[in-house]
């Protein structure tokens, strides 16, 4: 709370100790500058990196991965401009495409080692802009970190909005599984991400649906950015890229079995899902084109799968997960690994492109943050970012969160639907419902 009450406060946090992946927890409020752009700018990543470009180098420190830096997001949209794809999907969300926050005082906590780190950016001259000395700066971290009010009880009485209604019916959602795999049978496309989305109105803030939400969905990669009347609130466990020095790691997760609370049923999702044919064929196809995203930025011969499909648990779902690591070359930096691998394969299908191309096609609605990226780009030139799914997004009374999963030739309509709703699950059970009402008006299941 001694954050939230400040001006566009942020937490990019880890519910995890694992010490590889999903391990530090980052705090800030106030920044320094703000930079937003529209879905209309054309090359939104040659903007961001000449912003940025225009402030001091900073230094990295050997105990926490982000000592000052920009934290943020790039919306799926932004990723089509990217590949110089024009979207025809409604931008009815009035977020920015983009939009990145320069912070240079931030808390950070290793769950490795259960240590706090006050962090803040010494300045050259110039560019301090009025801003307290460091040492004052440093200290007023410290002093929110040990003042701050212990966070109170969640509340779980009611719930906080209407059912969410989705934009899509069922029926329609099937139809355009179908129309999914005629392009995949036409050779068109070997996978393609289809999505839905579930909107309502809440008078919450966001800071209070983030708490229930990372009580109900905790996350190695969950985020909370809120500026004006605005909020993106993520419980993602997905890693996009995260980079260190020259060395970079992607993780997509694809294959999803629901976790239902039956002993005997999840421990049979368990052992059904890392023998999937299907499942493990969907991670293959997204894993390559991963692969061959970073082996246009990194050295040749360091790009390598170390895990091609792990089981990872979640509160709602069973996940594979493959991890591509590489070193980047000494003539790229941030900029380029994100020109050459964003938005994420995961969320898109592959070949990338023409999957991006099928799903304007067959989506109506903008996705906004979900689908893009969140996290934060270092001053030293360190990046990590998460894949923006369990993601909601929030403006005035306005609150949309999304779901999705990958079509492949054998996906059975039903059950890809039935897949949106398991991912859906925690979200809406924060919000103090079962999975979401189908804009037909049937409710899969009632309030939690």
């Amino acid at each position: 709370m001694s954050f939230a009450s400040q001006p566009h406060p942020f937490v990019l946090e880890s519910s995890a100790s694992d010490a590889g992946y999903g391990r530090y927890t980052i705090l800030g409020c106030a920044p320094l500058h703000t930079l937003s752009l529209d879905r209309a700018e054309p090359r939104p990543i040659d903007r961001l990196a000449a912003s940025l470009g225009r402030w001091p180098k900073g230094t990295s420190l050997p105990q926490v991965p982000f000592a000052g830096g920009w934290v943020g997001y790039l919306s799926y949209e932004a990723g089509l401009t990217i590949e110089r794809l024009q979207p025809t999907t409604q931008a009815d969300i009035p977020l920015p495409s983009v939009r990145f926050a320069l912070y240079d005082s931030v808390a950070v906590f290793d769950h490795t080692r259960r240590q706090w780190y006050a962090v803040a950016v010494d300045w050259p001259p110039g560019f301090d802009q009025g801003r307290p000395p460091v040492e004052r700066r440093l200290a007023e971290i410290r002093r929110r970190l040990e003042t701050a009010p212990p966070p109170g009880e969640l509340s779980w009485g009611r719930p906080w909005c209407e059912p969410p209604a989705t934009n899509i019916t069922r029926a329609e959602y099937l139809a355009a599984v179908e129309r999914a795999k005629a392009h995949i049978a036409a050779g068109d496309t070997y996978q393609i991400n289809l999505t839905q989305r579930f909107s309502t109105t809440t008078g919450a803030t966001p800071l209070e649906i983030y708490r229930r939400l990372r009580r109900v969905n905790p996350s190695g990669y969950a985020a909370l950015l809120t500026w004006d009347d605005q909020a993106v609130i993520s419980a993602s466990p997905e890693l996009f890229l995260d980079l260190r020095g020259r060395r970079v790691v992607t993780r997509p997760i694809k294959g999803t079995r629901p976790r239902v609370g039956d002993e005997q049923l999840d421990a049979l999702r368990r052992r059904e899902l890392p023998a999937s044919e299907k499942d493990r064929a969907e991670l293959t196809m997204i894993v390559d084109l991963l692969r061959n995203d970073l082996g246009r930025v990194c050295e040749y011969g360091t790009v390598q799968v170390t895990h091609p499909a792990e089981l990872e648990t979640h509160p709602t779902v069973y996940h594979l997960v493959g991890t591509i690591k590489g070193t980047l070359r000494r003539d790229c930096d941030w900029a380029d690994l994100l020109r050459a691998s964003f938005p994420g394969g995961s969320i898109t299908g592959a070949p990338k492109v023409r999957a991006m191309q099928i799903i304007d096609d067959l989506e109506t609605q903008g996705r906004s943050v979900y689908c893009g990226s969140i996290g934060y780009i270092g001053l030293d030139g360190s990046l990590c970012l998460n894949i923006a799914i369990r993601t909601m997004v929030t403006h005035g009374r306005h609150l949309h969160l999304f779901a999705g999963g990958g079509i492949v030739a054998d996906s059975d309509p039903q059950d890809e639907y039935d897949e949106t709703l398991a991912k859906a699950a925690g979200m809406l059970r924060a919000l103090g419902h079962g999975p979401a009402r189908c804009a037909g008006g049937s409710m899969v299941e009632g309030r939690t």
